[in-house]
């Protein structure tokens, strides 16, 4: 589809009042200790566009941290799922790269009706970054600044202006009735935003090769010691996990409020913690944390790019902002790379 538009940034608060009328409004604010955090919209001229990633990222509107699923009664099951329509304004080209994952996995082979509720009735504007952060490669994977498809919406920040792209038939719902805001885009509108394209990629201070990475696991020439000494600086705190946009373990608990009522919710959980994949008779599958820790890095490298052709990471670098011990995946995958090109006599 991809549509282009142009959009006076004057006129961006009234067409964002008018679409609030009509579903909940969620964009990103800045919060108490200045992170900016999406959260519903109480007044529009709060709504902060100049940080290239949240902390959390966008994916728990879709898949909550803690999310009731059903709840029980002597009288039957009330189903829980969220059906809500919503807009989210703000999100970033990597945010949206890995929704577009995250559908691939709930919604294939096995449907996860809780996250599809959701997502089916979910619109993204998203919009490229002009300015990424020194802790963003998203570059290196394809997952951003700015995407050619994959948004309902995305956003061009010409100055004064935005080039609107229209990439689905959400988006394009949310302008037919407000086409009167819009104007035509001419050729200048799309050389600024190839000079803004320009230079954003001049701005990026990582350039990681995940497929080095990937490689050299693959071929067998990164060994147990190297995890090792991965897995002592890895705190167990699973603030990489939680950041991620892309992780999606979870855990299924049942909250009775009396013996016949109660509710089964499922939190975020984490292979990197001891108990996740606890069995009967209480076996531990991965009870030495080498064994936790190397999981995480190959489902990411290895298992990811297998069954979806796609790396389990869109570059947005939150695990470098999150990660106390320096084992975030940008790191650890140039240590990968560099320790082989020294054993090449590469220097480094």
């Amino acid at each position: 589809m991809n549509k282009g538009m142009v959009l006076e940034k004057s006129k961006l608060s009234y067409w964002l009042r008018q679409l609030r009328k009509e579903m909940s409004l969620i964009g990103p604010m800045r919060g108490e200790n200045s992170d900016i955090v999406f959260k519903t919209v109480e007044n529009i001229h709060e709504i902060v566009l100049d940080c290239p990633a949240s902390i959390p990222s966008p994916k728990e509107f879709l898949f909550p941290q803690k999310e009731k699923m059903f709840r029980y009664s002597k009288d039957g099951v009330e189903n829980l799922r969220g059906n809500k329509g919503r807009l989210i304004f703000g999100v970033r080209s990597c945010d949206i790269s890995a929704i577009t994952l995250l559908d691939r996995f709930y919604g294939g082979k096995f449907v996860d009706d809780y996250y599809m509720s959701r997502r089916n009735n979910t619109i993204f504007i998203s919009i490229g970054c002009n300015n990424p952060d020194i802790t963003c490669f998203c570059i290196g994977l394809g997952s951003g600044p700015f995407l050619s498809s994959g948004f309902d919406i995305q956003l061009s920040d010409l100055g004064d202006r935005y080039l609107v792209e229209i990439g689905s038939k959400h988006g394009l719902e949310i302008i037919k009735d407000f086409i009167h805001l819009f104007s035509r885009p001419k050729k200048l509108d799309y050389d600024d935003q190839y000079e803004a394209i320009l230079s954003s990629q001049a701005r990026f201070e990582k350039r990681i090769n995940l497929e080095n990475a990937r490689q050299k696991i693959l071929s067998g020439q990164v060994n147990d010691s190297f995890w090792e000494v991965v897995a002592q600086r890895c705190f167990e705190c699973g603030g990489c996990v939680y950041e991620c946009p892309l992780c999606t373990c979870f855990n299924v608990i049942d909250r009775p409020y009396s013996p016949t009522d109660g509710v089964r919710l499922r939190v975020w959980d984490t292979c990197l913690f001891k108990g996740f994949t606890k069995m009967a008779g209480n076996i531990w599958p991965a009870e030495k944390k080498i064994m936790r820790t190397k999981r995480w890095y190959f489902h990411k490298l290895i298992y990811y790019p297998e069954q979806f052709g796609k790396f389990g990471c869109v570059g947005c670098g939150r695990c470098t902002i999150t990660c106390p011990g320096r084992i975030d995946m940008a790191t650890i995958a140039s240590k990968i790379d560099m320790g082989d090109r020294r054993r090449k006599g590469g220097g480094g």
